[in-house]
């Protein structure tokens, strides 16, 4: 019988987190390649206490103007959501968001695998979800969503 803690788990302490910041470091990598027009005016958000996630996931939050955006990519997933910078517990998925901006249903035009994708959806968008996401328009919005 072992008693005390074993080698990995005295190892793992510090790896966790180390594989963790390296995975967030290489998606904002992918974030500023991909999404430049948001990221070179974008303030990186710290998470604190800062977070490990399971399998290969990394996270990054990014503050634009009204909006935060989320962006989470892992087991072959990317997901975008944003929320208002006033309230940011309240967070969509970019693709419903940007459908209820132009009053229509979510389609698979609105869907995206990858970050080129997701500044093919968002980039003729930023402004006017910048907008929406405004403490004055934002509740009329919220409502839609």
């Amino acid at each position: 019988m072992q008693s005390g803690p074993s080698r990995f788990q005295v190892f793992a302490w510090w790896l966790d987190p180390w594989l963790q910041w390296k995975a967030n470091h290489a998606l904002l990598d992918d974030i500023q390649r991909n999404l430049y027009f948001l990221y070179s005016q974008a303030l990186v958000v710290k998470s604190s206490p800062f977070t490990v996630l399971p399998f290969d996931y990394a996270s990054v939050t990014l503050a634009w103007q009204n909006v935060l955006f989320t962006i989470t990519r892992g087991r072959g997933e990317l997901n975008i959501s944003v929320a208002p910078r006033s309230v940011p517990g309240e967070q969509y998925q970019l693709g419903l968001a940007v459908a209820v901006l132009e009053h229509r249903h979510f389609s698979e035009r609105d869907s995206f695998n990858s970050l080129a994708g997701a500044a093919t959806l968002l980039s003729p968008r930023l402004e006017a979800l910048n907008a929406a996401f405004s403490e004055q328009e934002y509740p009329s919005i919220r409502q839609r969503l």
